[in-house]
């Protein structure tokens, strides 16, 4: 399929799916079974882009919706690879007073540019979701209840204190 045929087809999840699919796995992911609390990315099981059924939706965390990525995640560990075996030269050379420190500096400058170009052209840090607002506001008031509730039982505790304190 090319590019162009691919962007035509791709159907995006609605935003209620996007939340039963949070609430159904608890929020968590459907592969590793961490919290998605801190992000998380749309994944088509079947791996067709244009079936949006509530079937075909799980949300993964980051690090398992990269290992969906085949071939681009291949492509972009080989050039981490590359860029730690230059990086040890680079030490190497530094500590034997070969390289001056302001030349090491624009090498780690262009190492770490290098990686984030690596990580923009494979799409890795693409689409990365946060906990659907809906649920969000749901875990605060469910928080706010048992804040409210721990509150008023160390009141309730605290008067009847006194009044004990009262009677003898």
């Amino acid at each position: 399929m090319s590019e162009r045929d691919y962007s035509e087809t791709r159907r995006d999840f609605f935003k209620w799916q996007v939340e039963e699919a949070y609430k159904t796995q608890d929020g968590v992911c459907t592969r590793c079974g961490n919290s998605l609390e801190h992000g998380f990315h749309r994944h088509h099981k079947d791996g067709n882009h244009a079936n949006n059924a509530l079937e075909n939706l799980e949300l993964l965390c980051p690090s398992c919706h990269r290992a969906t990525l085949g071939d681009a995640l291949v492509k972009h560990s080989e050039q981490e690879q590359r860029v730690l075996e230059k990086l040890n030269e680079l030490i190497d050379k530094a500590l034997d007073g070969k390289v001056a420190g302001a030349v090491v500096e624009k090498l780690v400058d262009a190492m770490q540019l290098s990686l984030r170009v690596s990580r923009n052209v494979s799409k890795m840090d693409e689409g990365i979701e946060s906990v659907p607002a809906s649920i969000e506001a749901v875990k605060r008031l469910q928080e706010s209840k048992i804040l409210m509730e721990t509150y008023l039982q160390g009141f309730k505790d605290g008067v009847r204190s006194a009044s004990k304190v009262d009677d003898q």
